[in-house]
């Protein structure tokens, strides 16, 4: 089964039992609404039911794999399962928790569709490949977790070795749990424009902000901008976003 795996789909299946019940030992348990976005051939599944959700949602694009999940689960009324690849998946979700050992090849897509949504999901069981996940955990601030950081805190990581995986990677992973912050750092009516504006600044991430922002010389006055975006806060970089786009 596992030669047949798409590379173009990033697929690596988890079949460690021990690490699946690790993982889902994280599910909150007044979790009533979850999805779960690339359940591969169900092994995960079937630990997450055990928590009774009301509803179960299985987002998978490979179409290979539906028959599998189907006669896997058909007896399971809570469960719905959806063939569509996650980045082409338009409805507003609406779930208390999105669990998945994701992709590694969008792994920041869909984090950032998961920032853009109008209701966050409460909670966050995400794995990815351990250096991606060493830059989310980065006390310094980055493109990627600049913007995460701004909704969720990370509670807490396990390291997963690639001999838990079939075909085994090329690295090990890492498993985050994250929580929504009770006050986000961002409207949603900032968030694509910030996003364009730490994507220019983390494009010449070398440059100091004095010289990316010298069409702001006003900023010099309240911050230090002889320093590279890297090392600065994220608190700091917001400060500057908004005196920019007031």
């Amino acid at each position: 089964m596992y030669e047949k795996l798409k590379k173009k789909y990033g697929q690596n299946f988890l079949i460690d039992k021990n690490v699946i019940k690790k993982i889902s030992n994280l599910i909150p348990k007044k979790s009533l609404n979850i999805i779960e976005i690339g359940p591969g051939d169900g092994r995960l599944t079937e630990f997450i039911l055990n928590f009774q959700p009301r509803e179960l949602k299985l987002i998978e694009v490979d179409t290979d794999l539906i028959p599998i999940l189907h006669a896997k689960f058909i007896k399971y009324k809570n469960v719905e399962l959806i063939n569509i690849d996650i980045m082409k998946y338009d409805e507003e979700f609406k779930t208390d928790l999105i669990i998945s050992n994701l992709p590694y090849n969008i792994s920041s897509q869909i984090l950032v569709k998961i920032c853009l949504m109008e209701n966050l999901p409460l909670n966050l069981i995400l794995m990815f490949q351990k250096e991606f996940a060493q830059r989310l955990l980065d006390k310094k601030i980055n493109s990627l977790n600049s913007l995460v950081n701004c909704f969720y805190n990370i509670d807490s990581s396990f390291t997963v070795s690639q001999n838990c995986f079939r075909p085994i990677p090329k690295i090990d992973s890492t498993v985050l749990y994250f929580s929504k912050k009770k006050k986000p750092l961002l409207h949603k009516s900032e968030i694509q424009n910030f996003i364009n504006f730490k994507r220019k600044l983390f494009s010449h991430k070398r440059k100091t902000l004095n010289n990316q922002l010298k069409n702001f010389s006003f900023l010099s006055d309240e911050f230090d901008l002889n320093k590279r975006v890297e090392e600065i806060s994220l608190q700091k970089l917001l400060q500057i976003y908004r005196k920019i786009n007031l």
